[in-house]
């Protein structure tokens, strides 16, 4: 009996939010006022023990000094600024991971990871349903408690940015894919996108969360 083609498999979108002392970097991230944001990319012989950390108008020589005290960071190294943000390269050691090890070997595309207000936002993309729960259990077998702030499910159809993103919203998230906000490593800051807009930073980034929001909303549901 045919019973027809089997469904593929539908990707998701987790978001979650995290803060606990047995992290990487808590530490510092606690002694920090400014938002920062965390990138990992490939590096030989390093893997998920080399993570690339900016933090917002941050004063460079506090932010080595603080990232060197962390008892999770082995080394850290200043590399330059993008705009008023300085930008460092830090060698972890120790310490609970940000994201599951496997997140490679898994198919996990992270999105972004920025600590804000106290707390990590975790944004990722899973290719399967089944990945959800490897992901879950890195943090229930650490006992980092999270709450999960976002989960959809891909659907069938997509709407294209024109359709639901407001004008001002879209040309920022335009503007700002244009000149490498969105590269690893970001090669253009919120400043520098604002300063082409005429808007101010804080706007930028109000436009480009709330794009980013739309378009996960007009493309995923719960």
């Amino acid at each position: 009996m045919n019973e027809g083609p089997v469904p593929e498999p539908r990707p998701i979108y987790l978001e979650i939010h995290f803060s606990d002392p047995q992290l990487v970097l808590s530490s510092f991230a606690t002694n920090r006022p400014e938002p920062m944001e965390l990138e990992f990319q490939p590096t030989e012989g390093l893997g998920w023990d080399c993570a690339f950390v900016v933090v917002e108008n941050g004063d460079v020589e506090s932010v080595l000094s603080d990232l060197n005290d962390d008892p999770t960071v082995e080394n850290a190294e200043y590399l330059g600024s993008i705009g008023d943000d300085p930008r460092f390269k830090v060698l972890l050691s120790g310490g609970v991971p940000l994201v599951p090890p496997s997140t490679t070997e898994l198919g996990v595309r992270l999105i972004s990871i920025q600590h804000e207000q106290g707390s990590w936002n975790v944004q990722m993309h899973l290719p399967v349903h089944s990945t959800l729960h490897r992901v879950q259990s890195h943090y229930h077998e650490e006992d980092i408690t999270f709450h999960v702030k976002r989960l959809h499910v891909a659907r069938e159809t997509d709407l294209g940015a024109e359709t639901v993103l407001p004008p001002g919203q879209r040309e920022a998230l335009v503007v700002a894919y244009e000149n490498g906000y969105f590269n690893v490593p970001r090669t253009e800051s919120q400043s520098e996108i604002a300063n082409r807009l005429d808007i101010s930073k804080s706007g930028v980034s109000q436009r480009i969360r709330r794009a980013i929001s739309r378009l996960i909303e007009a493309t995923l549901t719960p």
